[in-house]
């Protein structure tokens, strides 16, 4: 067992699903302390019960691993704070941040209500902030840490009815980029997309939701790689952005199915018009082609890279030294 967990400490929220539990298993078996977060509560994020995070505990405690659970709630910043208090109390550090707690509340865009947009807003989004600031505080006191962040493909790539998840998820790129551009050395942060079976039953029934269709031509597909939908196969990548063999930050992997892809956001070549006089938008139109062009790609990592870009182009045309 190459990589090993022993002496660190992780905190994963969202624990009680079937993600979250695999993600603690895997971490456990490797070494890790865990503090189990999950504040109990149903898919769209009301109620609340110690239950989740207690079986989790009680199946890592069986493995002969050290453990505690956690059910504050990672959407406020008091919330967040006490998980990481929690880990601090009772192992003296955090290594390992997973921040995958979320809910969802679906339904078509036009009829999302403000609480459907604030309540998965303040869990996917608000709680990455306040579960990664006290840990990334302590990390940078201790010099070292790994926080990966849960996104998904609803956000990069689209899914129906999933407007206020994906817009959510999606914020946690931009977050990624931030954290990663300032963290010290020995901090990294990076970005996981998964796909898993499994999870909390309840909500609405499967027939009554109105991304029906959507579900049955997802179904229709992955009954083909049923067996790579098991959650352990996104632990495995999870847990390796969570060590110290993976010393990347700022990346995004995705897994679906078996298969393991690293995402990237990539700027085409372009056009370029050096000035001085601003291109009308008949310009834009004769050029969009080009524009759109993506046989050729950068793929900046900062601002600063972008602005590279254009310099690149103005040297390309010989407008600079």
């Amino acid at each position: 067992m190459a990589i090993d967990f022993n002496g660190q400490v992780a905190v994963v929220t969202g624990a009680g699903g079937a993600l979250g539990s695999a993600f603690c298993w895997e971490l456990a078996r490797r070494g890790a302390a865990v503090v189990a977060n999950d504040l109990g509560g149903d898919p769209t994020g009301q109620g609340g019960s110690t239950g989740y995070a207690d079986a989790v505990v009680e199946e890592l405690r069986g493995l002969g691993a050290r453990a505690v659970a956690n059910y504050d709630t990672v959407a406020t910043q008091a919330g967040g704070q006490a998980v990481i208090d929690a880990a601090l109390a009772a192992f003296g550090r955090v290594d390992i941040v997973i921040s995958n707690a979320g809910n969802q509340r679906n339904g078509a865009f036009g009829a999302l209500s403000e609480e459907d947009v604030e309540s998965v807003l303040a869990v996917h989004v608000k709680g990455a902030f306040n579960i990664c600031q006290p840990a990334y505080r302590a990390m940078t006191e201790q010099g070292y840490g790994r926080i990966v962040l849960v996104g998904s493909q609803s956000g990069v790539f689209g899914n129906p009815y999933r407007a206020n998840y994906g817009a959510a998820k999606t914020a946690l790129i931009g977050l990624m980029n931030v954290i990663a551009q300032e963290a010290p050395a020995g901090i990294a942060v990076n970005t996981l997309f998964p796909n898993a079976q499994g999870g909390r039953l309840g909500g609405t029934p499967i027939e009554q939701r109105p991304d029906i269709a959507f579900l049955k031509a997802a179904g229709a597909r992955t009954r083909h790689f049923i067996e790579g939908m098991k959650p352990e196969f996104v632990a495995a990548l999870a847990c390796y952005i969570a060590s110290r063999e993976c010393d990347s930050s700022q990346h995004m992997y995705s897994v679906l199915g078996g298969k393991y892809s690293r995402l990237f956001v990539g700027l085409t070549r372009g056009w370029y018009s050096p000035g001085p006089d601003a291109p009308s938008c008949d310009d834009i139109a004769a050029h969009i082609s080009q524009i759109d062009d993506r046989a050729d790609y950068d793929v900046p990592l900062s601002g600063l890279d972008e602005m590279d870009t254009v310099l690149a182009a103005r040297r390309a045309l010989g407008l600079d030294a």
